[in-house]
């Protein structure tokens, strides 16, 4: 039987190839994160932050037109289903958004949609990370609209937030669950989750991720959720709104995972 463009037979094709013969993004499957810790190089690696910087300075000086992850491209492409969500909750408050970034690196998803942000009546985009990001950011961006910040508790210091968004992040915690129940103690009106990589009928999954190097070398622990367990941590907490899918798509050996989005809304009954 002949592939045809977009058959069965082709997709099986392209996966078999990609196993075979791509790079592994993926690999090993561990019990507890300190077996995944001691197999990867962590995130905490400068080169990881110097090729963030460059790429971020390229984008605000005109050079580049987005990045992700520290690479950069040459056109502009919104994350169409995140800016979806985010526009939801501006047209809620009249054009107005102020929006807590955990783990946002320098501003990716900011960068990426400012043209829309600059267009709103008043908006705040203020940026949760690990110490060295926040010195850089504080460093290089201070002219922007961005704010860093070491924890959550020091961003709602200085004012309350609409919104907390994490985009490709909860997946590289060494305790996603605990951590996103701590951000519910936030009481944040609405959440957004982004390129979460969730599936049914299986358990979680802890793997290391190598990346590539040409983009930079470095491999870290990441989870892959049981979507119906993730969602537990809301329940009569959280109403979800609108689950939605990402851009990422995450490959483990002959399997193809596509990212997910949640919007969330706090529960009337626990405001």
């Amino acid at each position: 039987m002949k592939a045809t463009r977009g058959s069965p037979l082709r997709r099986v094709a392209y996966r078999l190839a990609l196993a075979l013969f791509g790079w592994r993004w993926f690999r090993g499957s561990y019990a507890a994160w300190a077996d995944a810790r001691a197999r990867s190089t962590g995130y905490d690696s400068e080169a990881i932050l110097e090729r963030v910087l460059a790429a971020t300075l390229a984008v605000r000086d005109g050079r580049a037109a987005f990045e992700r992850d520290g690479v950069t491209f040459a056109r502009h492409e919104d994350d169409a289903p995140l800016l979806a969500a985010l526009q939801q909750l501006a047209d809620r408050s009249g054009g107005r958004l102020s929006v807590i970034d955990v783990g946002g690196a320098l501003g990716t998803t900011y960068w990426r949609h400012r043209w829309w942000l600059e267009r709103l009546r008043e908006f705040r985009w203020d940026i949760v990370e690990r110490p060295p990001v926040v010195e850089a950011g504080r460093t290089h961006l201070a002219d922007t609209p961005l704010r860093f910040f070491h924890t959550i508790a020091d961003a709602e210091a200085q004012g309350p937030h609409d919104v907390l968004l994490a985009s490709g992040v909860v997946q590289y915690l060494e305790t996603p669950h605990d951590t996103v129940a701590d951000w519910l103690e936030r009481r944040v009106p609405f959440l957004i989750f982004n390129n979460l990589p969730v599936h049914a009928g299986a358990p979680d999954r802890l793997t290391v991720q190598h990346v590539p190097p040409s983009i930079y070398a470095a491999s870290y622990p990441v989870w892959f959720f049981n979507r119906e367990r993730f969602l537990t941590l809301f329940r009569g907490r959280y109403d979800l709104l609108r689950e939605f899918p990402s851009e990422a798509v995450w490959r483990l050996g002959w399997r193809e995972y596509r990212s997910s989005g949640l919007l969330l809304r706090r529960a009337e009954r626990s405001a």
